[in-house]
């Protein structure tokens, strides 16, 4: 599931008002659910995100904002850093015969 926002720079009907409108779910079978971040917070479904932007963009003066997918970037960090290894970069990186190398191998 995908989470976005709906931004506007200009309220054409002056009842959603202007900057971040409306949150929206995108599932995994492709429909979108928006809910209104207003004095009237109704819920509507729709069959896809192209829908709701040709519904509420108000030719470009609302945009559709992707949130990041957290989820997936906290697994690409994890997987990094569970097979990160400093030791093994610094060793890889210095002089064998420097001074570096001489005070690690003391330590």
């Amino acid at each position: 599931m995908k989470i976005f926002y709906l931004n506007r720079t200009e309220d054409e009907s002056g009842v959603s008002g202007t900057g971040r409108v409306a949150q929206g779910f995108i599932f995994d079978n492709g429909k979108v659910a928006v809910t209104w971040l207003s004095e009237h917070p109704t819920v509507t479904v729709y069959d896809n995100i192209g829908e709701v932007h040709a519904i509420h963009g108000h030719g470009g003066k609302t945009e559709v904002t992707m949130e990041p997918d957290f989820k997936k970037a906290f697994g690409e960090l994890k997987s990094c850093v569970d097979n990160f290894s400093l030791s093994e970069i610094v060793n890889s990186r210095i002089p064998q015969e420097g001074a570096a190398s001489k005070l690690l191998t003391k330590n």
